[in-house]
């Protein structure tokens, strides 16, 4: 059959529009195909654009109807964390429930004590706890905003809603779960969160130390210090930096014993830190022999503990180490030799002709300048 008659039927052809339209396109097969593939483009791109434009509509107008619900809302916030009486609400419609529990939660940020007390309750008589329940089973934006709500409200009866959420394998999912969890019970949190810490690689220690911070030392002591002693060197390793989360009285005895048996850099500068904490005068051997520890990391967190416990005569110590490879090393030593009892500008002038490396004479002059008159 020949390409004329399947661009163009002898019904409509015999019509004088189609006819001039057959005229204008080319006779040659390929450029004809070139112009109906261009026609569907524009065609295509006209429907694209009217779908976002549509989009755009669709989107403004909700956001008109988020910002009017906002604004009524808003002043029933207001009262509620100033009042113990609960004040007159707006109509509160099924589908704006999800916008509701964001603005409380926006509301609860800027809040503390009797304040988001006092909105828990304005929550709860609106009967929205089982609604927030129910968004744990959502996607994960929804998963999000209901357990920042139960955080506000920590109660303890929502403990095996939330649990399961710790282990999902979305990160921020579970880290969100863990700092509910920590809002509602921080003591029984800590001993399921740490010990899951050492299988899920994907938690920040930024983010773990946040948690114990929030947790309180308390509750982190005994959950770290069992997690350390049982876990294997790489997972020990990787948290024993929570190990400053810790009572200081109840970690040392693991500093002590790292000090003394040997370990990683990582778990030298964590004991001494601790130890540093503590400040007890029967540690000094310790922090001296660490002093001269080939980590650099080791020698600066040893110098901050020795520091603390050091005397007047203790400059022949320290000196040494403002000959130190490592710059940090050479300032705070420079620092400590400054902070010795009694140190004066002109007794740390006289031990400079004692320093032979000119760097560390730099790192001494530098503490000179910056002690008080």
């Amino acid at each position: 059959m020949p390409f004329d008659a399947l661009a163009c039927p002898d019904w409509l052809c015999r019509s004088p529009l189609p006819s001039l339209w057959q005229a204008w396109l080319p006779d040659d097969f390929i450029l004809r195909a070139a112009v109906y593939t261009a026609l569907a483009l524009a065609l295509i791109t006209l429907l694209v654009m009217v779908h976002v434009l549509l989009l755009a509509e669709v989107s403004a107008r909700r956001q008109r109807r988020r910002q009017r619900f906002n604004e009524a809302w808003r002043p029933y916030f207001a009262l509620c964390s100033l009042s113990d009486d609960a004040p007159e609400h707006p109509p509160l419609a099924r589908g704006q429930r999800f916008w509701f529990v964001m603005q409380w939660n926006r509301t609860q940020l800027q809040l503390r004590g009797a304040a988001r007390e006092r909105m828990n309750r304005a929550l709860q008589a609106l009967g929205l706890e089982a609604y927030v329940l129910g968004l744990l089973q959502g996607r994960v934006r929804s998963r999000l905003v209901g357990l920042t709500c139960l955080r506000y409200l920590a109660e303890p009866r929502h403990w095996d809603a939330v649990q399961p959420l710790v282990t999902n394998r979305s990160a921020i999912v579970s880290l969100a779960a863990a700092q509910t969890l920590v809002a509602m019970d921080a003591s029984r949190a800590m001993q399921l969160l740490l010990p899951l810490a050492t299988t899920r690689r994907d938690w920040a220690m930024p983010r773990l130390s946040s948690l114990c911070q929030q947790a309180g030392t308390q509750a982190v002591t005994a959950p770290i210090l069992t997690v350390l002693v049982g876990a294997e060197p790489s997972v020990r390793q990787r948290l024993v930096g929570l190990l400053s989360w810790a009572e200081p009285r109840h970690a040392a005895p693991w500093s002590r014993a790292r000090l003394d048996d040997g370990g990683t850099g990582e778990e030298l500068q964590a004991a001494l830190e601790c130890l540093c904490e503590l400040g007890d005068p029967r540690d000094r051997e310790r922090i001296v022999r660490a002093l001269r520890h080939e980590d650099p990391g080791v020698r600066l967190k040893a110098i901050g503990a020795f520091r603390q416990q050091a005397r007047a005569t203790d400059a022949e110590v320290l000196l040494p180490l403002l000959a130190d490879r490592s710059w940090w090393v050479r300032q705070a030593t420079a620092d400590a030799l400054a902070a010795l009892p009694g140190a004066t500008p002109e007794r740390l002038e006289r031990l400079l002709d004692q320093v032979t490396d000119r760097y560390g004479q730099d790192a001494l002059r530098r503490a000179i300048a910056e002690m008080p008159a």
